[in-house]
């Protein structure tokens, strides 16, 4: 149980990066740039990036999951943590909230994470 604190984090950040870039990137592309442009097929090449999205958000999910009841938070926070990987660029403020409470709370799950 000792490493779900690091997985947690790289796995926020995974979820964190692959969403902004299907968002911000790929979707507007595919949508919204004119028909037949390189930017148009670049963003419709791009949307199977949301694929990925899914299977890490999934495995997210089971971590964040596991992490909440080892830590033994509130239902509200928890349910925000799982969420926060729907919403564009939220996840990586909540990943620095869970990090500080994390620390604050249960130290001895904190030397297992990764950086600062």
């Amino acid at each position: 149980m000792s490493k779900l604190f690091p997985a947690y984090r790289v796995l926020a950040m995974t979820v964190g990066v692959l969403l902004a870039f299907c968002s911000l990137v790929a979707l507007p592309l595919k949508y919204l740039a004119a028909d037949g442009t390189s930017a148009q097929h670049f963003g419709d090449q791009a949307s199977i990036m949301w694929v990925a999205h899914g299977w890490v958000f999934i495995i997210y999910v089971a971590v964040s999951f596991l992490l909440w009841r080892q830590t033994r938070w509130s239902l509200p926070f928890a349910i925000l943590v799982l969420v926060s990987g729907l919403i564009p660029l939220v996840i990586f403020y909540v990943e620095r909230v869970v990090t500080r409470r994390i620390r604050a709370e249960h130290p001895e799950l904190a030397h297992a994470g990764v950086g600062p």
